[in-house]
């Protein structure tokens, strides 16, 4: 046990050290727009340095293998540390000057791609405090534990129980290639082309570059962080809106299936995918029911406006993105709440989208629908399918565990969110917000959190994580158990 501790030190301490160096961006943002935030990324990068160290080098000599119960506490910790320690710029920068809890709050919301804001006055900060917050997202979105399980092979170690604790969804098995390495490496080469396209077409449509590649950052990672405090609303511009939900929604595509179709060259990968064909019936339904209210009550004068809206919206939501071209939150009747409600559902696994996941709304309703059967036949037989494949018991025990878990969770959160003095409305659409790591809430959190007390802020800075991490990550850890030998 002693060992496997030192070994979890080492490995935390790399992560953190490597890390310290994507501080050198910012700097370098910095001094191209000659903004005067050069110096506190620094004394950041400084520290987060420091710590790294203090951490690697009285255990680099440790050697082992990691195993499964390592990755959850290796993922903790280094998710939990990186959330913190990232807040640093906003504490220390006087362009920014934020309360020590609402910094912690903002580089947490970044890190884990939830997009919850308490800045206002966006289009006034430094451009290198601007270009910061929505790095976070870039190395969040994908996982910065991903990218360090890419290069484990250069540091003589193992990632397979790292990937497994930080892959999205329940089925974590399928791998692209026999090394995991490879695999990581795969998916970030995936990542990184999608964000390429997603810049240039921004670019194109009339963003300057700056623009262009901070809002590529915040919707490839399916995040929220925007340059302004009217998002994309600010450019007033439909080619700039078609293309996030383009992005948008890929991003919240499996990227295993992307590299497949890509590799292969054979798009009917797409067509074959069970989660994306329900994914894609989802959205739509959606879609119309929202278009639907939206003419019912007259919201917008053109049937065109009302398709784009309504498909903005939905798309930014589900997929957890939470890019706004209007405040959705004064729609009338049923409309605030259908949104909200969609984002428990989420984008596929193994995407930058967060939710429970569509796969797991799949098997949760063909289970539902295969009880029903049994009530009419009792002796029958009748297994779920998923591409054509039996599901395993033990999978679909998990996916009910983890929808008692997460409603369980969005209950307690909510009512302890109404102890802090929210409105049950305020208190779960902001919960609703950081669980499904979406951003934009109702009534007092529909665009900004700011008003929140403090206490407040620190709840939902855990639900962000737990969100993240996809909650059954950081219960592990206070299991009994888990601390035995």
């Amino acid at each position: 046990m002693r060992n496997q501790i030192t070994l979890v030190f080492k490995i935390v301490g790399i992560f953190v050290t490597s890390f310290s160096f994507t501080y050198l961006i910012p700097i370098i943002i910095s001094y191209i727009y000659h903004d005067g935030q050069a110096k506190y990324f620094f004394i950041t990068f400084l520290i987060t340095l420091a710590l790294g160290l203090m951490l690697w080098i009285p255990f680099h000599k440790t050697e082992g293998k990691l195993k499964t119960r390592d990755g959850f506490l290796i993922v903790s910790l280094f998710w939990t540390s990186l959330s913190f320690i990232s807040s640093l710029p906003l504490i220390i920068s006087p362009a920014v000057e934020l309360p020590v809890i609402h910094a912690f709050f903002e580089a947490t919301s970044g890190f884990t791609t939830t997009g919850a804001t308490v800045l206002t006055n966006l289009q006034d900060l430094p451009k290198s405090i601007l270009w910061y917050r929505t790095q976070l997202h870039f190395f969040g979105g994908m996982g910065i534990v991903i990218l360090a399980v890419a290069i484990m092979p250069l540091l003589g170690m193992g990632g397979m129980a790292l990937f497994k604790v930080e892959v999205s969804g329940p089925i974590k098995e399928d791998k692209l290639t026999p090394r995991i390495a490879q695999t990581a490496r795969n998916l970030w080469s995936v990542y990184l082309l999608l964000l390429f396209a997603c810049i240039i077409t921004y670019y194109i449509g009339g963003m300057d570059l700056f623009d262009a590649i901070t809002h590529g950052f915040t919707t490839v990672a399916t995040a929220g962080f925007s340059n302004y405090d009217d998002s994309l609303g600010h450019f007033d511009s439909k080619f700039i809106d078609i293309t996030a939900i383009i992005f948008m929604f890929i991003s919240s595509i499996n990227f295993t299936t992307h590299f497949l179709a890509f590799r292969q060259k054979n798009f009917k990968l797409y067509f074959e995918s069970s989660e994306l064909r329900a994914f894609v019936l989802i959205c739509l339904t959606a879609i119309f029911l929202v278009g639907l209210g939206l003419y019912q009550f007259k919201v917008f004068d053109s049937i065109g406006d009302i398709i784009l809206e309504a498909t903005f919206v939905v798309i930014a939501m589900i997929t957890t993105t939470g890019l706004a071209i209007t405040d959705f939150s004064q729609w009338p009747s049923y409309l605030p709440i259908l949104i909200v409600f969609i984002t428990f559902i989420g984008g596929c696994s193994g995407s930058t989208a967060g939710g429970m996941k569509v796969i797991r709304i799949i098997l949760l309703t063909k289970q539902a629908v295969r009880e029903i059967k049994l009530l009419i036949h009792p002796h029958g037989k009748f297994p779920i399918r998923l591409n054509r494949k039996v599901v395993h018991p033990d999978i679909l025990g998990s996916v009910w565990a983890f929808l008692g878990i997460y409603a369980f969770s969005t209950a307690i959160l909510t009512l302890v969110m109404t102890a802090f003095g929210l409105s049950p409305l305020d208190a779960f659409s902001a919960v609703a917000a950081c669980l499904n790591i979406t951003g934009p809430g109702l009534g007092l959190v529909a665009s900004n959190y700011g008003a929140l007390p403090e206490g407040a802020l620190s709840m939902l800075m855990f639900t962000m994580i737990l969100g993240r991490l996809e909650i059954f990550t950081l219960f592990v850890l206070i299991t009994p158990s888990f601390w035995r030998n």
